[in-house]
């Protein structure tokens, strides 16, 4: 009996994880460039020492989270310091949290009191030479696909423009992307980030939407709560049966 409660309670415990990804995802719906969690990712353990007669195996949730890479729709806004990535490619960030730097694809930038370019979560924007971007003050900031910033600087005449720094970017071609323990979006394999390959293509006054599908979430949801309940259900068979088990085996009074 013990095996088969120690089966429904661990598919109780993943079930549950699978909940809360699907929770967190549906809390970032309106998050720009947000890529929504995938299923958990698991591998199996051994309680026991594996032979042929007997083993004993649990899942248990892997280190990395994958995430779903397809792009979200483009939602035109006309904000100056507003960026999308047309197609494949992350921007480099350094998070507000500390930490090292990561990828992302968040895009709704703006500039702090010290004038750094930053994301709605307050991740300092890098250049090419992984270094935070900080800009002076500027009637014109125009941002080319190339990820180029050109200024319109204040005392020169009207329409006269200066390169300023490069947004880094990246397409991470040939390396598998994981979400780190803190959201954001790394290697999974030790090394650091892939260089600056400056192959994504930027769009000026474009926000990406996050990729979560609201349907396919709420289905899941469904499942999932399906899934808790026929473990449960589990469980209570299990103990019915070894009630029924222990009658049997008594010896009669007398």
């Amino acid at each position: 009996m013990d095996r088969n409660i120690h089966i429904a309670l661990n598919n109780m415990r993943n079930v549950s994880t699978e909940l809360s990804v699907n929770a967190q995802n549906m809390a970032n719906l309106n998050v720009p460039g947000y890529r929504a969690d995938l299923s958990v990712t698991r591998e199996a353990k051994f309680l026991e020492a594996f032979d042929q007669f007997r083993s004993r195996v649990f899942s248990q949730q892997s280190d990395g989270a994958l995430f779903s890479s397809e792009q979200g729709g483009l939602q035109s806004t006309g904000e100056t310091m507003d960026v999308a990535i047309r197609g494949d490619g992350y921007f480099y960030i350094a998070p507000t949290a500390g930490g090292d730097a990561a990828l992302s694809r968040r895009g709704d930038f703006g500039l702090d009191a010290d004038r750094f370019v930053i994301d709605g979560a307050g991740n300092r924007l890098l250049d090419t030479e992984l270094e935070p971007i900080q800009l002076p003050d500027a009637r014109r900031v125009v941002i080319e696909e190339t990820g180029q910033i050109q200024l319109e600087l204040q005392g020169l005449p009207e329409g006269t423009f200066v390169p300023g720094p490069i947004i880094a970017t990246t397409v991470a071609e040939d390396t598998q992307l994981i979400k780190s323990v803190d959201g954001h979006i790394r290697p999974a394999a030790p090394g650091g980030l892939p260089e600056p390959d400056q192959r994504a293509r930027l769009s000026q006054g474009f926000l990406e939407n996050s990729n979560v599908n609201t349907i396919t979430a709420l289905v899941e949801n469904i499942e999932n709560q399906r899934q808790f309940e026929m473990s449960v259900k589990f469980i209570s068979v299990a103990q019915e049966l070894d009630e029924g088990t222990s009658q049997l085996m008594r010896l009669p009074n007398g």
